[in-house]
């Protein structure tokens, strides 16, 4: 192990990192942050938990090649596979006002969930008389209101337009998500605590490093990684560098979906009573690096792999 400094705008930044061999290959892995000094303490006890056996695990996964689709299981897939047919014939056989009817009572759950879960206290039925009705509820906040009117609007934006995954594509979708509601553009320039997280968001210093770290690790996997997987393992990404100031779990969870769509796969509806449920499996892969996958992301796919079958039955499958 060794310890590097990076000096960024004139403060410096300590990285603890391992270099592995393997034959004439060699590959050196950041394996923790240290901080802005070098913390003894904190510099013992990295090692302590880096053992010989972990450093060991870590070599194998940095120069094996491993087919990451198992991560689906043979089960899902052929549902999925199954699902995708039916989707891309109805929005080939559906007349444009009916596949618009089908969109909406999509966006009346998905829009009042994905809300839910960041504190919007529309219920159900007002989410669908403000969506669709145009009857605005009262005694809610303009702040509410225009959460669910930018997510809808959102929606139907990325639906209507074959964009690229780029950081102008993201940006755009986050300043859509906030407009009216957090003035703040573009990603963050200070650092954010993300209470309850066991993670510690990227530094404010490295999100544009980071995310395009992202969008390079997407573009090389789009074509390998069956998209459920592709698009599970990006969104957890996606919240652990937390590139902007408010509206992560909102653009993240859009951003997912608009995978979906590029995938013909139909959008998913993770549900506000399933909060829970869906924090502890995004949480179960927070140790991981940025570009790696590891098993721990199993339970994540899995849970977003059940979001698709639920959300197809209940919704698409009665269109």
């Amino acid at each position: 192990m060794f310890i590097e400094k990076k000096i960024i705008n004139g403060k410096k930044y300590y990285y603890f990192k391992q270099s592995f061999r393997l034959g004439n290959k060699v590959k050196t892995k950041t394996i923790a942050y240290i901080g802005n000094k070098k913390d003894k303490e904190k510099i013992e006890n990295i090692k302590k938990e880096f053992n010989k056996e972990k450093l060991e695990n870590i070599k194998k996964e940095l120069f094996e090649v491993k087919d990451w689709n198992i991560l689906l299981s043979k089960k899902d897939k052929e549902k999925i596979e199954e699902i995708k047919k039916q989707f891309s014939l109805k929005l080939e056989n559906l007349d444009e006002k009916t596949k618009k009817d089908m969109f909406d009572d999509f966006l009346t759950y998905f829009v009042y969930n994905t809300n839910a879960i960041e504190g919007n206290t529309l219920t159900l039925k007002e989410t669908d008389l403000l969506l669709n009705k145009g009857i605005t509820p009262q005694g809610r906040t303009l702040r509410e209101i225009n959460d669910h009117l930018n997510s809808r609007d959102v929606f139907y934006y990325l639906y209507n337009e074959n964009l690229p995954i780029t950081n102008e594509t993201i940006i755009l979708v986050h300043d859509k998500l906030m407009n009216n509601i957090d003035e703040r553009k573009g990603y963050r320039l200070s650092n954010v605590r993300v209470i309850g997280a066991s993670f510690k968001s990227t530094p404010f210093q490295y999100v544009r490093i980071d995310m395009n770290l992202l969008i390079r690790w997407y573009n090389k996997n789009k074509d390998k990684l069956n998209p459920v997987i592709l698009a599970s393992l990006f969104h957890h990404k996606f919240e652990k560098i937390h590139p902007f100031y408010d509206g992560n779990g909102r653009t993240g969870r859009m951003l997912m979906n608009f995978i979906f769509f590029k995938n013909n796969i139909p959008p998913i509806i993770i549900s506000n009573k399933q909060r829970k449920r869906y924090y502890d499996v995004l949480s179960k892969a927070d140790k991981i690096g940025l570009l790696e996958i590891t098993d721990e992301f199993k339970p994540l796919v899995m849970f977003i792999s059940t979001q698709i079958l639920k959300t197809w039955n209940t919704i698409f499958k009665h269109w």
